[in-house]
């Protein structure tokens, strides 16, 4: 029905009517819609519009964070240069983002500024002086910082390790497996690096010194060049399957300290408790910033406990002397039975290699990284020993998985200074739990990312993962609360996976041919002997608690 130019309005009109009751699609003839059926039309478009954005802004961020192509499976690909006209404000995410994005920006053009002025002083003094960044890290903070990692939670747990195994067997497996993951540091740092040669080579002084490969910045980096993204995967489910287990240890150690402060409650009641109070914080806080914070509450925690045993047991030893301290029939020199379980509450307490990059790309100075390691686990190996010698020295065989337990049974009721360091445990192990959770929560919220249509449905999401996982992380603790049991799991399982398997065979991977017959002989016994501990370890150890 086509209309001539000297056709009258009416019969326009007429005609328009006419032609929406005919539903044959045609060039010319196409239906007109009620306005509820465009409003409908137009929310679909929308929603197909912020799909398009969540996939290009997702797109973008892996861009930025592989350094190459994302994968193709699930995620539309996209051009980087077709991003700058998608309106990302629309896409999942991109609130949180945006303010990190404009913080990396400020942060990357003071550094410019600094650069340039440093080298047009530098020309006219030397040519080999070094330009340092002051944004990032000095050598001691990193120290610091890599520190407060090693001693965490795990560390109470450590005079419980000289009684499963005894004096010879405890001093064995802490020193062993210090050496270990100290070896292993290394490993991380020269695979970041891009050359298995040490670090302190490549401080810039000698120019002539090329690395073999190209540095890596990430624990999944290295993962996905050493073994591929199967490998990639593999890895960061043994992470995430870490960080759910710490949740765990986390609510038992606040049930262990609730229960010895309020006796007439029982363990689980109490981590019931505190599951329902974590939820508000946990659910509702889009970052943990606030809650960071907190962590400093973690490393007075750590030195009040260090102190504490310390000066306990030196008080013990010198007002009582030998003979009225506790029987020595009390002690065990040497036990087999227990090397298992002591494995792997050492393996736990030493487990932070998964930081290991952030530090070293943290620091001003890349070069000084195996030097900031040989300090850090100097001070983590004598704070352990400090503990556990001092533990075990002053309750024996009655020593709890957790020292603070057994000095506050001995305190009594009505020590207010011991009462002050259990609630100080208390207080860093709930910020250590949210702290905890914003990373397991942010890992399942990314693979949901590319279907969530909206920033409110990922917030909802975000809130409803979390909840979940508090939960089941109470399930858990609920049906083992055994903080030496989880513990000794966790590390058997997970530590000797990520500190110490893993290391070894990616740098053997990657720098196999360069390296020396010594070299792959050590890397092979890490890798091997590794399983070996994980596996055997595990089966007795679950045996044992059967």
């Amino acid at each position: 029905m086509m209309t001539s130019p000297g056709t009258p309005a009416w019969l326009k009109k007429s005609l328009v009517r006419m032609k929406s009751l005919d539903y044959r699609f045609s060039d010319d003839n196409t239906a007109i819609y009620t306005k509820k059926q465009q409003q409908l039309q137009r929310n679909q478009q929308q929603f197909q519009a912020k799909k398009l954005d969540a996939h290009a802004y997702r797109q973008k961020i892996l861009e930025r964070k592989q350094g190459g192509l994302a994968s193709s499976a699930g995620h539309m690909v996209v051009d980087i240069d077709q991003l700058q006209d998608v309106d990302v404000t629309k896409s999942p995410g991109f609130k949180r983002e945006k303010h990190m994005d404009k913080q990396r920006k400020r942060e990357e053009s003071v550094k410019n500024n600094r650069r340039g002025s440093s080298s047009s002083s530098s020309a006219s003094s030397s040519p080999h002086t070094e330009v340092v960044d002051s944004s990032k890290s000095s050598f001691l903070q990193c120290t610091f910082n890599m520190a407060n990692i090693l001693m965490g939670v795990g560390m109470l747990g450590l005079p419980y390790v000289f009684k499963s195994a005894g004096w010879i067997g405890g001093f064995c497996v802490t020193i062993g497996f210090c050496l270990v993951t100290w070896k292993t540091s290394y490993y991380l740092g020269r695979v970041l690096n891009g050359d298995p040669r040490p670090v302190h080579l490549f401080d810039g002084s000698d120019l002539t010194i090329k690395r073999m490969r190209k540095p890596v910045s990430s624990f999944p980096a290295i993962a996905r060049e050493a073994f591929g993204d199967n490998g990639c995967i593999c890895l960061s489910s043994v992470l995430y399957f870490e960080l759910f287990s710490c949740l765990s240890i986390f609510f038992v150690s606040l049930g262990d300290h609730l229960h010895a402060l309020f006796p007439h409650i029982s363990q689980s009641k109490h981590m019931t408790i505190v599951a329902g109070i974590l939820t508000l914080p946990s659910a509702l806080l889009r970052t943990p910033k606030l809650l960071s914070y907190l962590s400093m509450v973690g490393t007075f925690a750590t030195v009040s406990v260090v102190s504490s045993v310390v000066i306990s047991a030196l008080c013990m030893f010198f007002t009582v002397g030998d003979s009225a301290g506790v029987k020595k029939e009390e002690y065990a020199l040497y036990s087999s039975s227990g090397l298992p379980l002591a494995m792997g509450i050492v393996a736990y307490c030493f487990s932070g290699h998964a930081i290991v990059p952030s530090i070293y790309n943290s620091m001003q100075r890349p070069h000084e990284f195996e030097r900031m390691i040989d300090l850090t686990y100097g001070v983590v190996l004598s704070a352990c020993l400090l503990v556990a010698i001092s533990g075990y020295y002053m309750f024996g065989n009655d020593v709890e998985d957790q020292i603070t337990l057994s000095l506050e049974k001995r305190a009594g009721d009505g020590n207010l200074a011991m009462d002050c360091l259990t609630w100080l445990m208390i207080l860093t192990a709930c910020s250590k739990f949210t702290l905890t959770m914003f990373p397991l929560a942010l890992g399942f919220e990314e693979m949901l990312t590319n279907i969530l249509p909206s920033d409110l449905a990922m917030e909802l999401v975000d809130s409803i993962v979390k909840l979940v996982l508090i939960f089941l992380a109470l399930a858990v603790a609920i049906w083992f609360p055994s903080f030496s049991f989880l513990c000794s799991l966790v590390g058997l399982i997970c530590t000797l996976i990520v500190s110490v398997i893993f290391p070894a065979w990616a740098n053997m991977r990657l720098f196999g041919p360069s390296l020396s017959t010594s070299e792959k002989v050590a890397g092979w016994l890490l890798v091997v002997g590794g399983a070996f501990v994980a596996i055997v370890g595990t089966i007795a150890t679950v045996k044992a608690d059967m």
